[in-house]
């Protein structure tokens, strides 16, 4: 549990993956309660998400912050480089920040999405929408993967310091 509470300290990488893992984990099953127990569709359903980003926020910060500490780099400004274009790209979409709702509903009716009209019975959903990104989303966006990709090779591939550093022992030794 001391890994996804506290910000002291360094983690191997094989520990980094196993508390990914685990958020991922926590994330689908989050998910699929709240969508198994309420129809949680449109802006409820962005509202939902972001509120579970929210939680998990915390206990991801904390595993990045000691995979930082094991790199010997320090939490700041490291956490916010890797955390803030995410946030931001999220709380976008969940406020529609630059994005436009276009109602499939019409199309749907038609017959020009068949597969999405089956989809839509299928899983009881009353309303569909699609949530479609201005410039600016896409750029916040870009910047978000591009961010995430960084983080996911410096923090889950490349290796700690050997040995003793300044945030304490060699997680291996």
């Amino acid at each position: 549990m001391d890994l996804f509470t506290s910000f002291d300290g360094r983690i191997s990488r094989s520990s980094f993956w196993l508390g990914i893992l685990g958020l991922i984990l926590i994330s689908f099953l989050f998910i699929f309660i709240l969508g198994s127990t309420m129809a949680v569709t449109g802006q409820m359903h962005q509202s939902v998400s972001l509120i579970i980003s929210l939680i998990l926020l915390y206990p991801a910060a904390a595993i990045t912050v000691k995979r930082l500490h094991d790199r010997n780099k320090p939490a700041m400004p490291w956490l916010l480089i890797f955390f803030f274009p995410g946030i931001v790209s999220n709380l976008m979409k969940a406020f529609k920040i630059d994005y436009t709702v276009v109602d499939m509903k019409e199309a749907i009716e038609t017959g020009g999405m068949m597969g999405v009209g089956r989809m839509r019975s299928m899983f009881g959903m009353g309303e569909f929408e699609m949530l479609v990104p201005g410039s600016i989303a896409m750029a916040v966006s870009l910047i978000s993967f591009v961010v995430g990709i960084w983080a996911l090779i410096e923090l889950g591939f490349l290796k700690g310091t050997t040995g003793e550093n300044d945030f304490g022992p060699d997680p291996l030794g």
